[in-house]
């Protein structure tokens, strides 16, 4: 993030005066001359930011969630899931998950996406989204009359049980869409036209490009005015392999762009993002993620995370459950414990020094606590002596006293208090 632009001093000084006016700011600070603060959203963090992707495949038995969740992104339920032929709707599964919705008071981020093979203008582009690949979904409509009726058909059939709506995921990908930046808007535009006038409370999520390359995407779709039919940002801040400090200037990078086409004051959700691959992570090591994901996002000025995936066993790196989709892993103990920490509190700065630790500040009714962890591993940690701690707690929920003036921290997060 630091170009440098030669015989350009006007340049540089309107770049930092971009980036003192998003919320996520990197500076030097009193923590060491190479610390970076990152300084999240004012007031208390909201039980919304923990939000889940849950499969709940049909064919699957994966009973209600055995942690708090504020709502979740829904899975098989697409347009081409839904109508898979003209006029043919099958509502079956969606009513399922509205009923389930209602009587656990969770939220439904409903995506719209994947078109029909018969509604297709691209019916035998690739897709990798549904089970047995079937050929068409990433293309674009032929017929945009079809689209507009699968958006009218489905929130009028669940108004006021479903009211958050995703246009489209992960469009950058050419598995996912085939079309051009244009016509996504175009479609963007005429689902929010629609969902308005069925309910003017309903909320209109932007189309979640991925990773780092999903960049250019959202810097087009920003340029030529798609915010302009959004309520909300979304992007899919997957980083590979890689650990969760490298979300923080993914997340930088996409609210520059937020910022540059004067779209910061939406809201930025992370609609889907995990780690995906073929190795499972140890125990430790996936509950550290789970627990620095959730608290950098909101430190980076993400208001909503939702997990991928809450009962995900295949190509996955951090699994919360266990086979049975019931027992919680050490991973699915973190995102208790990590909601714990955070909600209701209100977590006033992040630093990151140049020793490696992570400290984040908490206060709550007038008390203060500190999150504390280091991604090289265990590390000696000095106590400040105005921290006062008498106790630590670990991600599995664990409390021991602190005993002197410095305690062994690692990987894993733990509250001083």
């Amino acid at each position: 993030m630091r170009e440098k632009v030669p015989n350009a001093w006007i340049t540089r000084i309107a770049f930092l005066v971009l980036f003192a006016s998003i919320i996520f700011v990197s500076k030097p600070t009193t923590a060491g001359d190479d610390a970076a603060v990152l300084t999240p959203n004012s007031g208390p963090v909201p039980a919304s930011l923990f939000c889940l992707n849950i499969l709940f495949h049909p064919l699957t038995k994966v009973p209600w969630p055995a942690v708090p969740f504020a709502g979740w992104r829904l899975s098989h339920t697409n347009w081409a899931d839904l109508e898979p032929q003209k006029d043919n709707w099958y509502f079956t599964l969606l009513d399922r998950y509205a009923d389930w919705a209602d009587q656990h008071h969770a939220e439904i981020l409903m995506p719209l996406a994947y078109t029909p093979t018969w509604a297709s203008s691209v019916p035998d582009a690739k897709t990798d989204v549904e089970a047995n690949a079937p050929p068409g979904l990433s293309g674009p409509p032929q017929n945009m009359e079809d689209w507009k009726n699968f958006v009218r058909t489905i929130a009028t059939r669940y108004k006021g049980r479903i009211h958050v709506f995703e246009i489209w995921n992960e469009p950058n990908r050419p598995q996912s869409w085939v079309g051009d930046v244009d016509t996504m808007i175009t479609m963007t535009q005429q689902a929010r036209e629609i969902l308005k006038e069925i309910d003017p409370h309903n909320i209109v999520v932007a189309p979640a490009p991925e990773q780092e390359r999903g960049a250019p995407w959202l810097e087009e779709f920003l340029r030529k005015g798609g915010a302009r039919y959004v309520d909300v940002i979304a992007y899919h801040f997957y980083v590979g392999q890689k650990p969760p400090e490298t979300m923080v200037p993914l997340i930088q990078k996409v609210r520059g762009l937020m910022a540059q086409y004067h779209t910061g004051e939406r809201p930025l959700w992370n609609t889907e993002a995990g780690w995906l691959g073929p190795n499972p992570l140890p125990a430790g090591e996936a509950a550290g993620y789970v627990a620095r994901a959730y608290i950098l996002n909101w430190a980076g000025g993400v208001n909503r995370f939702y997990w991928y995936a809450w009962e995900a066993h295949n190509f996955t790196e951090v699994q919360l459950t266990e086979k049975d989709n019931t027992a919680l892993t050490p991973a699915g103990v973190a995102y208790r414990t990590v909601e714990q920490w955070m909600i209701g509190s209100v977590l006033n700065r992040c630093v990151n020094s140049s020793d490696g630790f992570w400290v984040c500040d908490l206060s709550r009714n007038g008390s203060e606590s500190h999150i504390v962890w280091n991604p090289g591993g265990d590390r000696t940690f000095t106590l400040p002596q105005n921290w006062n701690a008498s106790r630590i707690i670990d991600l599995q929920a664990h409390e021991s006293p602190v005993s002197g003036n410095s305690i062994s921290v690692g990987a894993q997060p733990v509250l001083l208090q």
